[in-house]
């Protein structure tokens, strides 16, 4: 009967002793998922700003640590029903795929933390260039050299007229005899005003030919008709006057006429004022053009 008692005890110590290892594996489970539950809330975190490449890579790594905690429960079972407390609490030690590998501070969730922090690092610096980029036209358009400014006629229009040696003596000449008595500025303006008759249509096409054209049968210059054409003594302050009418910037405004009033006909005078636009007058002359 004794015997008989102290199987019984025995059978009921044994049952009990299994029953309280399971529980506390049970223990074990509950807690590493509880864990597992948190870390992939917190990794949600970081998938819900929209980085997708995060929660695909988390993901994928949290389906993997899934399949090793799975093939490792029944392992744990099994050698919690061996009895041996030690050999349970094993795994954990080791962290073949138990509760601790689920941890805040596991591969998985540092991987994840790794991998969002990278892609937002990426997204900012995406976004910098865009804006940098998007500010840069402002800038550059701001130094931007004006290409549409209206090109200024040359200062001086003469450059296009073939002056031979003849025709540069007779412009000598002319000048001396029409304005010796004037100021540089005053010779220039009588220079010019041959000039301007050779390019224009109303007179001959040449400096020497524009010098000796009549106009009904009078000289249109008069030195041409009392000799003093030919009596002048070119002086060098009329060659630079010519040479400064010839090369340097024209001060005619286009006359093609000049006259001394107080030496003119005043017939002749009185034909300039109702048939020619006055312009200016520079010293003893005064400057007409055509209406």
């Amino acid at each position: 009967m004794l015997a008989i008692q102290n199987l019984l005890k025995s059978v009921s110590c044994s049952i009990r002793n299994i029953l309280k290892k399971s529980c506390r594996n049970c223990a074990v489970l509950v807690s590493g998922f509880s864990v597992f539950a948190m870390v992939s809330l917190h990794t949600n975190g970081f998938g819900g700003t929209g980085r997708n490449k995060a929660v695909v890579e988390c993901s994928a790594m949290k389906g993997t640590e899934e399949t090793q905690a799975e093939d490792d429960v029944p392992r744990q079972q099994e050698k919690g029903a061996e009895g041996t407390q030690a050999e349970s609490a094993k795994p954990k030690q080791q962290g073949n795929g138990t509760a601790q590998e689920y941890l805040p501070e596991n591969t998985f969730a540092v991987s994840c933390r790794t991998a969002a922090h990278t892609e937002q690092d990426k997204l900012k610096s995406a976004e910098k260039a865009q804006i940098e980029k998007h500010e840069m036209p402002a800038v550059c358009a701001s130094v931007e050299p004006v290409q549409n400014e209206v090109q200024k006629p040359p200062a001086n229009p003469y450059g296009g007229i073939a002056i031979s040696e003849e025709d540069y003596d007779a412009l000598l000449r002319i000048v001396q005899a029409e304005a010796g008595g004037e100021d540089e500025q005053g010779r220039i303006l009588v220079a010019e005003v041959i000039l301007n008759r050779v390019l224009a249509d109303e007179f001959a096409s040449t400096v020497h030919d524009v010098i000796f054209e009549k106009s009904g049968g009078s000289s249109q210059f008069a030195p041409t008709a009392d000799g003093r054409y030919y009596s002048v003594e070119v002086t060098q302050s009329t060659i630079e006057a010519v040479e400064k009418a010839i090369h340097e910037e024209d001060l005619s405004q286009g006359a093609l006429f000049f006259s001394a009033r107080r030496k003119a006909n005043p017939y002749d005078m009185a034909w300039f004022d109702n048939n020619l636009t006055w312009l200016f007058q520079y010293g003893g002359h005064e400057f007409y053009t055509l209406p």
